[in-house]
């Protein structure tokens, strides 16, 4: 079977995540190279059908078409220009590049964009004579340009936007964290269906939905239906994507899970509801009007993996935010014998103190990019050791 090489785009700061996730769904022998904010593999061509379709913590999976050093723009000309284009773009199609540049150059990324755009049309008009049409607007073909130091990559776009935009979210919570946060987070208090899931402070539901799609198997890619890049492709088939996203979905498991999501704000849990029930699982999630900090009022049940977004302090004062983050806590800690708990705040000193103060056991911090802001995702041990 050939072997294609591949990177695909994730969260900085969570690379290793989105890594150890890929050799799953694709039975790699080892896991992909680790880059900034993207990993790198190689598989068969029916990775781009089985990642688009399962991957939750990647963003978008490029075919890679060059990877390389560079000293000028003449270098990335002479790369982009040596490529064979004329399996992945027809000559009817349209084609855009998208450039991204990184470090100090003396040149832009629309520079970039520029030189791989006319070294595209040039070698195509070389192999077939067809001078190929440019679309920045709505292109059938994306080609990613990336510049990071002295290092260049090309990239053919199989994804379309990025696979965090689930489709599923009728209700946008003002405060909303991205799926693929969400996702890896769970993936990092190991939940994996057994035991209770908790999101004290759930917002639009994010999280237990998220939760609720691993454990029930439900593909994340399966909401776009066939809005995907690869689809206008050359190199791929309609119909055999379309056959595996329906066979998916005949698997998934309608087995009953312990899901629950709460929020002190009525209207926050009415809106998480109406995400969950857009996603198909509001029949896995329980949802209730509660407060975190007095969890043992609301919970019939000992949570077993918590995974929380609490506020950051962008909208409340630091003062109110060491009073929450505490009180949530010792909440927590009365209301469970042992869990995983997973929280994800840009507030790190205030959450390492409120969470020594209490006793929680912090055993991994990461560092992350959520949008423009840096944030913490911590790893915490709450109460007995789970081994």
């Amino acid at each position: 079977m050939e072997r294609y090489r591949f990177f695909a785009t994730t969260i900085r700061g969570l690379e290793d995540v989105c890594a150890r996730e890929v050799k799953s769904i694709l039975g790699l022998p080892k896991l992909p190279e680790l880059g900034w904010g993207r990993i790198f593999f190689e598989g068969p061509l029916e990775a781009v059908y089985e990642l688009n379709l399962w991957a939750r913590t990647m963003h978008k999976l490029f075919l890679l078409l060059y990877r390389g050093r560079f000293e000028s723009l003449e270098d990335i000309y002479r790369a982009a220009r040596g490529l064979d284009y004329t399996n992945i773009i027809r000559p009817e199609q349209s084609f855009a590049i998208r450039a991204e540049r990184v470090g100090k150059h003396d040149f832009t990324s629309i520079d970039v964009a520029s030189t791989v755009g006319q070294a595209v049309i040039d070698s195509y008009m070389a192999s077939k004579g067809v001078r190929l049409k440019v679309n920045l607007d709505k292109p059938d073909v994306e080609i990613y340009a990336f510049v990071r130091d002295d290092e260049f990559l090309l990239g053919l776009n199989t994804t379309g936007p990025s696979l965090h935009k689930r489709g599923y979210r009728v209700f946008k919570h003002p405060a909303a964290l991205r799926t693929s946060v969400a996702a890896a987070m769970l993936y990092l208090s190991g939940w994996n269906g057994r035991g209770v899931l908790l999101d004290p402070m759930c917002g639009g539901g994010t999280i237990p939905v998220e939760g609720a799609l691993m454990t029930r198997r439900i593909p994340p890619g399966s909401f776009r239906g066939l809005e995907f890049a690869f689809l206008k492709l050359a190199l791929f088939d309609p119909g055999d994507f379309s056959a595996r996203r329906e066979e998916a979905l005949a698997r998934s498991n309608r087995d009953v899970f312990h899901v629950i999501g709460m929020d002190k704000f009525t209207a926050y849990i009415e809106g998480a509801i109406r995400n969950a029930r857009s996603a198909g699982v509001d029949d896995t999630i329980r949802f209730l009007v509660g407060d975190a900090t007095r969890l043992t009022d609301y919970l019939a049940e000992e949570p077993t993996h918590v995974v929380v977004n609490p506020p950051y302090g962008v909208r409340m004062k630091l003062r109110g935010l060491r009073k929450l983050y505490r009180a949530f806590l010792a909440s927590l800690s009365e209301a469970t014998g042992s869990c995983r708990l997973v929280v994800i705040t840009s507030a790190r000193g205030t959450f390492r103190r409120a969470a020594e103060a209490v006793g929680v056991d912090v055993l991994e911090e990461k560092k992350i990019m959520h949008g423009e802001l840096v944030a913490s995702i911590f790893l915490c041990q709450v109460g007995e050791g789970q081994g």
